[in-house]
C-alpha cells in the first residue's frame, strides 16, 4: 500500500493519470490496484476524467490522507518533486486540525531589518513561530539553524507589538515559542531549547507541549496595542 501511495503521490503532481500509469509506477497490478482506486474514488479522493483519473484534493491534503491512514508515506522521497510550499501548506493543516489560528510567510520589520517566519500557529496563551526545512537528513548543521531562528524570535520577542498586531490577535500577552518542523523521520528532540520536530511527529508533538514545556526556550511578551 505505501508503494501506492507514494505513485499516487507523485501522479498527483502531473495531473490526470491512467491506470496503467499507477501501475507502471507502483509496479503493482490486479485486484490491488483495482481496491486502491475504487477506495479513493468511494472517499472522493479521486474523481473519473474519462477512462483516466485525477487527485481531488491537493498533495499535502493527500500527504494528511495517507498520514491519517497509518501509512509510511516517505516525505523524503517525495521532497524533490512536490511544490515547497505543499509542505508549509501541511504543516498549517495540523495545527488548525488542532484549532490554532494559522498564517504563514508573515515578514516582521524588526530594528531596522525584517524577519520572516515561514508558518506562525496560535492558540492562547501561545504563539508557536515555525520554521519549515525540507532536510533529507538532519545534519550537523540544524545546530546553526535552530541559532538563527531563536535569534529572530528574540529580537522580535523585545519589541511584540508589530508581529502581534498583524497576527490579529486580542489577548493582553503571550508566549512565543520557537520551532524547527522539517521532513525528515525523527523523533522530537531539543537543541538549545528549541523542539525539532518531524513533520511526522506533529501531532505527538502538539499534545505533549503542555509537558515539555519546562526544557523549551520560550518568551512570555505582553505590548500596547498599535
Amino acid at each position: 500500500m505505501e508503494r501506492l501511495a507514494k505513485s499516487l503521490l507523485r501522479l498527483s503532481v502531473e495531473g490526470v493519470f491512467s491506470r496503467e500509469s499507477l501501475e507502471h509506477l507502483s509496479g503493482l497490478s490486479g485486484s490491488l490496484i483495482d481496491s486502491f482506486i475504487n477506495n479513493l474514488l468511494n472517499e472522493g479522493v479521486l474523481v473519473r476524467i474519462g477512462n483516466n483519473y485525477r487527485v481531488n484534493v491537493p498533495p499535502h491534503r493527500l500527504i494528511r490522507y495517507f498520514i491519517d491512514k497509518g501509512l509510511n508515506v516517505d516525505l523524503e522521497s517525495l521532497s524533490s518533486f512536490l511544490p515547497w510550499d505543499e509542505f508549509e501548506a501541511l504543516v498549517r493543516l495540523i495545527f488548525e486540525e488542532w484549532g490554532f489560528g494559522v498564517i504563514s510567510r508573515l515578514r516582521v520589520p524588526v530594528a531596522g531589518s525584517r524577519v520572516e517566519f515561514d508558518v506562525i500557529a496560535y492558540k492562547e496563551p501561545r504563539v508557536l513561530l515555525i520554521e519549515a526545512k525540507r532536510w533529507k537528513k538532519i545534519s550537523s548543521g540544524v545546530t546553526t539553524v535552530v541559532n538563527r531562528h531563536l535569534e529572530k524570535v528574540e529580537l522580535v520577542s523585545k519589541s511584540p507589538e508589530v508581529l502581534i498586531n498583524r497576527i490579529g490577535i486580542r489577548w493582553s500577552e503571550a508566549v512565543l515559542i520557537p520551532v524547527v518542523i522539517t521532513w525528515h523521520r525523527v523523533s522530537t528532540e531539543i537543541v538549545n531549547g528549541v523542539p525539532v520536530v518531524s513533520i511526522y511527529q506533529v501531532n505527538s508533538f502538539i499534545m505533549r507541549l503542555d509537558e515539555i514545556m519546562d526544557y523549551v526556550r520560550s518568551f512570555r511578551v505582553s505590548w500596547r496595542r498599535l
